[in-house]
């Protein structure tokens, strides 16, 4: 009989215990389901139309504002955060836009971080960002440093004036030198924690090709061989001269815009022989920069 009233009871506790159970699993599947969601959370591939910067910035906030209105937690609880800092980017322009959008992209990285933001939608959002603060010449650097320099750091303020005279005092001759000091202070403080490393990501391809002799050696070379023939270079051969010799003196800024003025001449038909047109526009495109 004994036996009977413990198996009793057995079942008992075992039919209790079902439900208890699986009523504990379902409350605690929402959360588990949502943390599963924000994990796999990411974006669309950016279209093949979207080749600009801006672009891209402008197809990832659709993609980011999609996602957050299909579900708001989706990507995680500071997406909207992530997607205000991305409007306030794009309305902007010049140094102003690359140094928010260094800062947006440090804030992104905080945010996956802090567990924030899903890691992939993290990952593609600094992507568009880190094309959006890239400078394409010296002179975007220095506007980026110039618009808010304790925005990338610590050592920002101390980053403004050498950058400025590297674009516009330092003569072409030395110009390789001050930029390898630049570029080694430059990757000391990012090391340091004292410059942000969006910002140094962004800045460190410019300061390197600066720093590489090779473009001012091959203009003294071409500079070298025109003076010794001028008849090779063509009708234009003064003007090429001249402009040739003011490019292997003039610091990057004006240098840059002397390049493109002479690029733009060698490449008209009949100012210059197809022979210097052919050996002169490598040695030129470098230099603008």
């Amino acid at each position: 009989m004994w036996a009977g009233v413990l198996a009793a009871a057995a079942l008992g506790l075992a039919l209790w215990l079902v439900p208890t159970v699986v009523g504990e699993s379902s409350r605690s599947s929402p959360s588990a389901r949502s943390a599963q969601s924000t994990e796999a959370a990411s974006l669309p591939s950016l279209p093949a139309t979207a080749r600009m910067p801006d672009e891209q910035l402008r197809a990832t906030i659709v993609d980011l504002g999609d996602l957050v209105q299909g579900d708001p937690d989706a990507a995680g609880p500071e997406t909207d955060e992530v997607l205000d800092n991305l409007r306030q980017v794009e309305v902007l322009g010049g140094g102003e836009q690359r140094s928010a959008a260094v800062v947006a992209h440090d804030a992104v990285g905080a945010a996956v971080a802090d567990g924030g933001l899903a890691a992939a939608v993290g990952q593609q959002v600094q992507e568009v960002l880190a094309g959006v603060a890239r400078p394409e010449r010296l002179i975007d650097l220095v506007q980026t440093v110039g618009a808010d320099p304790p925005a990338i750091g610590p050592a920002g303020p101390g980053l403004h004036d050498p950058l400025i005279a590297l674009d516009h005092q330092v003569p072409a001759d030395q110009t390789a030198d001050r930029a390898a000091a630049l570029l080694e202070d430059v990757r000391n403080a990012a090391e340091q924690g004292e410059l942000s490393k969006a910002f140094a990501d962004a800045a460190l391809p410019t300061l390197q090709e600066l720093a590489d002799p090779g473009p001012h050696r091959a203009l003294q070379d071409l500079l070298a061989d025109a003076e010794q023939d001028p008849g090779a270079i063509g009708p234009a051969s003064e003007e090429v001269l001249t402009s040739l010799r003011a490019i292997a003196e003039l610091p990057v800024w004006p240098q840059g815009n002397e390049v493109a003025a002479l690029l733009d001449l060698v490449r008209q038909d009949g100012q210059v022989t197809p022979t210097f047109r052919e050996a002169v526009i490598p040695v030129l495109v470098p230099l603008a920069r």
